[in-house]
This record gives C-alpha cells, sequence and structure tokens, in this order.
C-alpha cells in the first residue's frame, strides 16, 4: 500500500505497524453521517432505483404460497457463489448433495466451507428475525464468523477478533499489500461505530432517511476495510447484507451473483473506497448491484413457482386418496431439490419404505433423477430446480 495511492484525506490517517518497520495501517475514518451521505453527488437515481425494486419484491412475496421453500434454495446458491468469490469449487449440486447424504465422498474438499455458509447466514437471519436491530452486534459478527469457520482449517479461534496486523494482497509481504487495515488495538471502536450504523434507526424529527441501500452499501464496505479476522471477512461482511434487509421486513436479496460477475469491479470499488474515500462511486456500483439481485431473485421465484404448479399437476393426475403422503413431495423437493430416502422420511415422519416409493414414482413421472443408482443409499435430485440455480445471475 503505497501513500500514493490514497488520497490526502486518508493519507493522514495512516499509523507505523509496530511488528512491520516501514510499513503502514490506515485507521479508517468513522462511516459518513447523513450529510455526508446527502451530498453526494450521482448516486440518488441508482438508489431510487434499487430501493424501488426492493419494494417490488417485498409486494410479490407478500401473496407468494411458498416464501420460506425459495428462500431455502435461495440461501445455498449464495452460499455457493460467495464462497466462490474467495476461490472455493464446490457448486449447488456438491452443496444440496453434501446436506442430503452427509458424505463428501466424491465432492471438492471445500463443500464443508461451503455448508459453514448456509449455517452462519440461516444463524443470522434467525437472530435478525427474532430480535431485530437489537440482534445487530459485535457479538452477532462473532458468532457469524465462528459458524463460517467451524470444522474448516482455520488457524485461529474462530469468531475472535484478530490479535495481529493483517494484509489485503501481497502474499507474505506487507509492502506489496494492496491494502492495510488498522492495527488489532483500534479494532474495538471501529467496530463499535459499525454496529451504530447497523442499528440505525431515523430520528423521528429529522424528514431525511438514509435509504437502506446506501446504508447496506456503507456498512459492506467499511466492515471490508477493518477486517477484523485473519480470513473470512469478504463472507462475513456479504452475510450481513441479507440481515440488515430481514431487519427492515424485507426478503433477503442476495448479491454474491452480481459482485461474482463483476469481481474485478467490485474489488476495484472497494479499494476506491479504502484508498481514497470514493463512496458515491460505491455506492452506484453497490445499487446497482441491488436492482440487479432483485430482478434475479423475481425470475427465480416465478421460475420456481411454475415448478411447483407443474409438480402438483403431475401428482393430483395420480388419482390418489386425499389423505396421501405424495401430495407433500412437490413442496418437500422444490425446498430440498437433492433427496434421499432417509431425509425424506425424516421431513414427512414416514415410514422408510413409503419415501423410497414415493422418491421412485416422483423418478417415474420426471420429477426426480437417480444421480446414485446404489441400492442403499440412492441420491434423487430435481434436474429443473438445480438448473434453475444453476442459472448464471447476468442471464
Amino acid at each position: 500500500m503505497r501513500k500514493t495511492d490514497l488520497s490526502p484525506e486518508r493519507r493522514q490517517l495512516l499509523v507505523p505497524v509496530k511488528t512491520h518497520p516501514g510499513a503502514f495501517a490506515l485507521i479508517p475514518p468513522p462511516t459518513p453521517g447523513i450529510d455526508q451521505l446527502m451530498g453526494l453527488r450521482g448516486v440518488q437515481d441508482e438508489v431510487s432505483r434499487a430501493r424501488m425494486a426492493l419494494d417490488n419484491l417485498q409486494t410479490l412475496s407478500r401473496v407468494l404460497p411458498n416464501p420460506d421453500l425459495m428462500t431455502r434454495t435461495a440461501d445455498r446458491r449464495e452460499a455457493v457463489r460467495s464462497s466462490q468469490i474467495e476461490g472455493t469449487s464446490s457448486d449447488i449440486n456438491d452443496l444440496l448433495t453434501y446436506e442430503a447424504t452427509g458424505s463428501n465422498e466424491g465432492l471438492p474438499p471445500d463443500v464443508q466451507v461451503t455448508l459453514n455458509y448456509v449455517t452462519s447466514l440461516e444463524f443470522g437471519l434467525q437472530q435478525v428475525r427474532q430480535h431485530g436491530l437489537a440482534a445487530m452486534s459485535r457479538k452477532l459478527i462473532e458468532d457469524l464468523h465462528a459458524c463460517l469457520m467451524d470444522k474448516s482449517e482455520y488457524r485461529w479461534v474462530p469468531g475472535a477478533f484478530r490479535d495481529k496486523q493483517n494484509w489485503i494482497g501481497g502474499g507474505r509481504s506487507i509492502d506489496q499489500a494492496r491494502f492495510v487495515p488498522p492495527p488489532s488495538d483500534s479494532l474495538d471502536s471501529c467496530i463499535a461505530d459499525l454496529v451504530s450504523v447497523l442499528r440505525y434507526e431515523p430520528p423521528e424529527e429529522d424528514q431525511l432517511e438514509i435509504s437502506i441501500v446506501t446504508r447496506m452499501a456503507v456498512v459492506h464496505a467499511q466492515f471490508e476495510t477493518i477486517h477484523p479476522f485473519f480470513d473470512g471477512n469478504g463472507r462475513v461482511g456479504r452475510i450481513f447484507l441479507p440481515l440488515m434487509l430481514a431487519a427492515e421486513g424485507y426478503p433477503p436479496v442476495y448479491l454474491a451473483g452480481y459482485l461474482k460477475d463483476n469481481q474485478r469491479e467490485y474489488y476495484d470499488a472497494l479499494a476506491g473506497v479504502q484508498l481514497q474515500g470514493k463512496w458515491a462511486e460505491w455506492i452506484k456500483f453497490f445499487a446497482r448491484g441491488v436492482e440487479s439481485a432483485v430482478q434475479e431473485s423475481i425470475g427465480t421465484v416465478l421460475g420456481l413457482e411454475a415448478i411447483l404448479k407443474k409438480w402438483k399437476e403431475i401428482v393430483d393426475g395420480l388419482g390418489l386418496r386425499k389423505q396421501s403422503v405424495l401430495y407433500k413431495f412437490p413442496e418437500l423437493i422444490l425446498g430440498t431439490p437433492v433427496l434421499t430416502a432417509h431425509k425424506a422420511k425424516d421431513a414427512l415422519n414416514i415410514s422408510f419404505p413409503s419415501a423410497s416409493a414415493a422418491l421412485i414414482l416422483m423418478e417415474k413421472h420426471g420429477i426426480l433423477t437417480q444421480q446414485s443408482k446404489q441400492q442403499r443409499n440412492r441420491v434423487f435430485y430435481a434436474k429443473e430446480v438445480i438448473e434453475l440455480l444453476n442459472k448464471p445471475s447476468s442471464k
């Protein structure tokens, strides 16, 4: 991180790194306040469109018969994409197979890391839905990281803030780093400032309000600038985005697909904030991402609804008794598109033979396909759902 890469204002915030003579770290200024954010030029159009897109999604989610099923599959796609930004290779089919079978045989070794993302995200959403803005705390940041790094090769204590200097880029050489975050003894004050934004509530007497879209952009950039952990910062920072939406009553919206498709611009825009305080450029980029992610989310929801409707029509045409458990399988498969008989048995509280027979019948009618023909461990998957979830975010 060369001083010449920093704006004059940011150069004033550099401090020497005690353990690396000649190197400097940057203590970021507090998150920008309402006056500074309202004074940014050229961001209002993008932010307004993103906010309108969120409102449209919220309206649609209220009339959907199965919003939780849609959220479950979207959670897992986000886990895959966000983890892939950090270099993992597991795809959606790998993750769902691992969940269904409990075995990573034949799967990429990083599938556990991707599953940890799901656990962390679901934990965070549960906390926010239960406690609202009160859940937004330093402890939640630590707990999300602890979930994310569980059963992994993380060499430090999961959930504990770093106690040494780290840096971004440059490999083992701090001198070649793209950015050097604040020293560990500055983390407490930096995180306290960040939590104040996570818990933001507009003053009653103030007509002005910082948009949720702008706050999400600010929180993500500031968290990446603080970089409080030795690893996992990008993923934790992205997990907070749907949590902030959920805290305000919006359905989760996942940006990892957009960020992954525009990864170079993503990193460049973040660096613009970190090195030069270029908030306008970052917020515009981020707002376009929110709008794109909402459009993708709506397309996915409508696609899943169409698949579910078709499956229900197939089951209705089988002439079954009204009490037949088979009527429950279309929704089960939509939310769990990779299944084993054991998973179906536990989910629906039925016998193993009944679950196995139902899955075979679903296969016969084209709803499921077998991944494994082994008699003792047959794995079925819903090809239509997997293909929809695998569709690139830009299409």
